[in-house]
């Protein structure tokens, strides 16, 4: 007969089980330490001390000064650091005394093991729970999907900080302020306030014209404001403070000699007085050849409005429409046969003329030239209307004031709606207690409100400031196997890593079911985000962070280099690393594209700048590349160059510590304080090619040691100029003479590299492994939401096999890496 345990009982056992188990790990690491004496520290004294000793700290680092001890010591993550330079050869230095295979094995043994001993001990001691707070991109898009309103939550919120592996969304850098509290509480005011309404249906403003509307615009540059010339107007005299508003546009094209589509540029604003037009922008497209009809949407506050008086001789009381043309490469479409918005001045006499002499020509008299027989647009209808209301009350107010059984008792009803509220915006079932706490703030309100819909939206508002929506919060069990993040916290990890949202229904519904963690669910799941457009907000997300294309908006391009240089190609240049990225994931090809491919993405004024045959609009589209083009990869893609230039010259220096960091995890030290920056204008420097300075500057002890291991990987690109476009000189400047560019190099393994074609054939023969490596880091730490440590190396060399066994295909990678157990493990 089975003895059965009764609930005394286990306790203790329970105990007893901890108690060994940390026991059994404390031996271990008592061991550990006692091979680090007896062998290791030999090893290091003979070959590390000489550069990472008492006598010398190159890097910053000194290895006599490390604790061995994983567990309770600090130091953790530079034995990390150093494992990952042994195994890849990079330390030792080439130049120096290398470790016999006996001796790297024990190195390399000696510290895997130690880390592997101290990851198991403080995950079974603390776990690793990742409470962390929204980034503004993520509260943004959770908000609107909560309300069911689409507004510009973060405009006003501080940015975010950047992580040291690039990442905006590491919990350990996204901290919170007494202001930020106030400002999410006022923002979610606002937004209820457009959610859930009061009152009858506003009054609908309609305006249309099939011609444009004419007036007095300011002509002249006047304090640094510019002429305004819109090739058409929409005079809206009476218009909306307030909400949505939706303009048509039914234009079209003539592209006699199939030039590239002409563009038609949208703004709105008033007309103040003679100097000048406050306007924002609200939005720009191509103009196909056959008549469309273009619809554009934004919201009436969010653009310049007039005040209560307005400016007598303009002859635009209110607001107006601009439409602006201009042709594929951004100049202004103009004629001057054609008549525009501008009102035209009054004849002036000839001197001498008198009455009844004949007067100058009227400008009616002029004969326009037959739309379709040079490039032109012509619209031939606008039409505004707002606010914009698809019912009334609208979808928002119906979703969160539902109707249900207890509508006639305002208490109960009151605690129908608050519970499946907080449900949506924790994502999580809530409990009794917490749906009573917060429809008492209810209660307390509703009698010093004006209206039921008053009280509520204070109610729901206090629900948005709670930590449970502004934070991803994952709670710590108390028995060590429920380590494992719940059905519901997997929902919220899976759609915030996907989406940077919160999850939609299906996922919490699977969630409630139990069924969401099962193997062939959470696949299908996968497969249904990646293939939903929300699916673009990780594209776009994980694509600038990882590649750090905001660098792009820290580089200024010095006019004097690059006088026709257009600042709006910045735009253009982010959106063709993430369209490229997108193709990549979308038709599940191999990650190793994004290295070397036959094919790109490309639209008209990157094609241009490239100068490569390319589309007719402003439309990204792939385009199979023949051998002589040159731009397949990453690394012909100007976003690269540019954000790793001076906005002068190419900066060989950055562009490798870029590759080195973002593309192979091998990011090197940071340079020492004192180590000036290298200055090509020197008269010693003006002289060299940038190779040959190069050369110079790691002369210099205290920079050799470093720059061997960093300059060759840029030195290959030195065919691209500052802004991404190819080259085979280097014009000259003040006392730089014109040089021939030198791109030949030679790697720190001794592989000699002539130029970025044979760089990419080394990265794609010899380091697909290390790339490979550094995709799965890199989608593990922006999933994770957390800076990988040591306790990750495992998992890390899991999903990079796996990775490379199938065939580098992102899709595989993000389904291994979300089914993982350090995916649902907290």
């Amino acid at each position: 007969m089975c003895k059965r345990f009764s609930p005394t009982w286990r306790l203790p056992v329970a105990l007893v089980l901890v108690h060994c188990s940390v026991s059994s790990l404390a031996q271990a690491n008592d061991s550990t330490h006692g091979v680090f004496e007896s062998d290791v520290l030999p090893v290091l004294k003979t070959l590390c001390y000489r550069c990472h000793g008492p006598d010398n700290n190159e890097s910053g680092l000194r290895l006599d000064q490390l604790n061995p001890d994983m567990l309770d010591g600090n130091d953790a993550e530079s034995w990390h650091d150093a494992l990952d330079q042994i195994n890849l050869g990079e330390m030792p230095p080439a130049k120096t005394k290398q470790p016999t295979p006996r001796e790297r094995r024990l190195l390399t043994g000696w510290i895997g093991s130690a880390l592997r001993e101290a990851a198991e001990a403080k995950r079974f001691k603390d776990g690793r729970v990742s409470t962390r707070r929204l980034t503004r991109y993520e509260y943004a898009n959770a908000m609107r999907d909560l309300l069911g309103v689409d507004l510009d939550f973060a405009r006003n919120l501080p940015p975010d900080p950047i992580s040291p592996t690039g990442f905006l969304n590491d919990g350990a850098t996204l901290e919170m302020s007494p202001t930020q509290i106030e400002m999410y509480l006022d923002i979610a005011r606002r937004a209820l306030a457009e959610a859930i309404v009061i009152g009858e249906r506003p009054k609908l403003h309609e305006f249309s014209q099939t011609t444009t509307a004419i007036g007095n615009l300011p002509k002249k540059k006047v304090a640094g404001h510019q002429p305004v010339k819109p090739e058409f107007i929409l005079d809206l005299k009476d218009f909306p403070r307030h909400g949505e508003f939706e303009l048509q546009i039914t234009a079209r094209a003539a592209t006699p000699d199939n030039e590239g589509l002409p563009r038609m540029r949208v703004s709105m604003g008033h007309v103040p007085g003679i100097i000048h037009v406050p306007r924002g922008e609200v939005g720009e497209v191509d103009v196909a050849e056959d008549q469309q009809t273009y619809v554009f949407r934004g919201r009436m506050e969010d653009f310049p409005q007039p005040g209560p008086v307005s400016f007598g001789n303009s002859g635009f009381k209110g607001m107006i429409v601009m439409i602006d043309f201009f042709d594929a490469d951004g100049n202004e479409l103009r004629y001057s046969d054609r008549k525009y918005a501008q009102r035209p001045p009054k004849p002036k006499k000839k001197k001498g003329e008198g009455k009844g002499e004949e007067k100058a020509k009227p400008e009616e008299d002029i004969i326009q030239a037959a739309f379709g027989k040079r490039l032109d647009v012509q619209v031939t209808a606008a039409e505004f209307k707002a606010p914009v209301y698809t019912s009334w009350p609208p979808p928002s107010h119906q979703r969160l004031l539902f109707e249900s059984v207890h509508s006639g008792d305002e208490p109960r009803y009151v605690r129908d709606l608050v519970r499946t509220f907080m449900t949506r915006a924790f994502r999580r079932p809530v409990t009794e207690e917490e749906v009573e706490q917060t429809a008492r703030l209810f209660d307390t309100i509703r009698p010093r409100s004006d209206s039921f819909e008053q009280a509520i939206r204070e109610t729901f508002a206090s629900v948005l400031v709670s930590p449970h929506f502004l934070y991803i919060v994952e709670h710590r069990g108390r028995k060590p196997e429920s380590g494992r993040v719940t059905d519901w916290e997997l929902a919220s990890r899976l759609s915030f890593f996907l989406w940077s949202s919160a999850p939609d229904q299906q996922l919490l519904d699977l969630a409630d079911e139990g069924r969401l963690r099962q193997s062939d669910v959470l696949g299908q799941q996968v497969d249904r985000m990646l293939s939903d457009e929300r699916c673009s907000e990780f594209v776009q997300r994980f694509v600038d962070q990882w590649l750090d294309l905001d660098a792009l908006d820290r580089v200024a391009v010095n006019p004097e280099f690059f006088p026709e240089f257009d600042n709006n190609l910045k735009q253009q240049m982010r959106e063709e690393t993430r369209a490229y990225f997108s193709e990549v994931l979308r038709d599940d090809r191999s990650a190793l594209e994004l290295l070397d491919s036959g094919w790109t993405v490309l639209n008209r004024p990157l094609a241009r700048h490239y100068g490569l045959a390319g589309p007719r609009s402003s439309r990204f589209e792939r385009i199979a590349l023949e051998s002589s083009d040159r731009r397949g990869g990453l690394l012909w893609q100007a976003a690269f160059h540019l954000a790793n230039s001076n906005g002068e010259d190419s900066h060989p220096i950055k562009r490798a510590v870029w590759i080195l960091d973002r593309l192979l995890d091998s990011p090197p030290a940071s340079p020492p304080p004192d180590v000036p920056d290298l200055n090509p204008e020197s008269p010693d420097l003006a002289k060299l090619t940038l190779k040959e300075q190069l050369a110079v500057h790691r002369e210099k002890e205290t920079c050799a040691n470093c720059h061997h291991g960093i300059d060759p990987w840029g030195i290959p690109l030195e065919n691209f100029d500052a802004v991404g476009r190819w080259r085979t000189e280097i014009p000259p400047h003040r006392k730089r003479p014109r040089v021939s560019v030198d791109a030949e190099s030679v790697l720190p393994d001794g592989t000699e590299i002539g130029g970025v074609r044979q760089l990419q054939r080394h990265l794609l023969d010899h380091c697909d492994e290390r790339f490979a490596r550094a995709m799965v880091r890199r989608l593990m730490a922006y999933g994770l939401g957390r800076t990988l440590d040591f306790g990750d190396r495992e998992p890390v060399q899991a999903l990079t096999r796996s990775f490379i066994d199938n065939d580098f295909k992102l899709k595989s990678l993000i389904v291994d890496f979300v089914q993982s157990d350090t995916f649902q493990t907290k």
